[in-house]
C-alpha cells in the first residue's frame, strides 16, 4: 500500500523571518517542497535578506506563482520585470527585488533551491566549481552559444543519448557533440530548450543536472523531464550520460 504524505504549510512549516517586512515558510510532503513568501510593503531583498544571506544579490533561483500583491525584480545585468497576481515565474539567480505598492506580495515557490532561501551567512557556497560550470553550460546550450560549450568540454568529450531513436547513440569528440546539439535545434526550428531545475554535485568531479526539455516540431509541442550525469576532468566536462523520464516519448517526438 502506498502512503499518502500530507502536511500543512502554515501550521507545520519552518518559518524564517526576514530582517524586516515579512517571512518565508518552508514545508514538505514526501517529494514536494514548497516555500510560501509573505513580503510586506517596504520589503526589499538587498535590505531584508542580504544581511541574512551574506551575498550582494539573491543567488536563489525561483520557480513560482504570485497569489497577491506585486513585486519588481531587477537582474544583475539591469533587466527589470514586474510580477503580479496570477503570474508564473522562473527567476534566475542574481537579482534584487522589492514590493510595489501598499499590499503584501504573497507567492508560492516550488523551486528545489527555495529550501535554502534566507540561508544563514557564513556557510560555504552551495555550488562548487563544477556545478557552476554545468549551470553555465545549460545557459550556453539554450542560447546556442557553441563557443562557450567548446570551452567547457574536453576535446574528447563523449555524450551518451539513451534509447533507439533517431538521435540515440554515442557522440564522441567535441565537434560531433556540438553537431548533435545543432541537429536538435534544426529539427525544432530553434525552439528546443533544456531548462535547468536542479544541480547536485559530489565535489569530486561528478554532477547530476535535472532539467525540463521543451520544443516544438511539426506543429506539436513536447515537454518532458530528463537528467544528465556529468563527469569532469581538470574542471572540463569529459562525459555526459543523458537519462530520460520518458525515453519512448522523446523518440517518438524526434522520429
Amino acid at each position: 500500500m502506498t502512503d499518502v504524505l500530507k502536511t500543512n504549510l502554515d501550521r507545520d512549516g519552518d518559518q524564517r523571518r526576514f530582517a524586516a517586512h515579512g517571512y518565508a515558510t518552508v514545508a514538505y510532503a514526501g517529494g514536494l517542497s514548497v516555500l510560501k513568501g509573505v513580503f510586506e510593503p517596504g520589503w526589499r531583498w538587498s535590505a531584508d535578506i542580504a544581511p541574512i544571506a551574506g551575498t550582494e544579490s539573491c543567488q536563489t533561483r525561483h520557480l513560482g506563482y504570485v497569489l497577491s500583491g506585486r513585486m519588481r525584480v531587477v537582474l544583475d545585468d539591469g533587466d527589470e520585470h514586474d510580477i503580479g497576481p496570477g503570474d508564473l515565474f522562473d527567476l534566475p539567480a542574481g537579482h534584487d527585488a522589492w514590493v510595489l505598492g501598499d499590499e503584501p506580495c504573497v507567492m508560492i515557490d516550488v523551486s528545489p533551491e527555495a529550501t535554502r532561501y534566507a540561508r544563514p551567512a557564513g556557510l560555504a557556497g552551495a555550488d562548487d566549481i563544477t556545478m557552476a560550470q554545468v549551470r553555465r553550460g545549460y545557459a550556453a546550450f539554450n542560447a546556442g552559444d557553441s563557443q562557450t560549450l567548446r570551452e567547457l568540454f574536453t576535446p574528447d568529450v563523449v555524450h551518451h543519448v539513451p534509447g533507439n531513436g533517431p538521435l540515440s547513440g554515442v557522440y564522441k569528440g567535441v565537434d560531433n557533440v556540438l553537431n548533435h546539439y545543432a541537429h536538435i535545434a534544426q529539427l525544432t526550428d530553434g525552439t528546443f530548450r533544456a531548462n535547468l531545475i536542479e544541480v547536485h554535485g559530489d565535489g569530486q568531479g561528478h554532477v547530476v543536472a535535472i532539467h525540463q526539455g521543451s520544443g516544438t516540431r511539426l506543429g506539436a509541442t513536447r515537454v518532458s523531464r530528463g537528467s544528465i550525469l556529468f563527469t569532469f576532468r581538470d574542471e572540463r566536462v569529459c562525459d555526459l550520460m543523458e537519462l530520460g523520464a520518458d525515453v519512448p516519448g522523446d523518440e517518438a517526438f524526434f522520429a
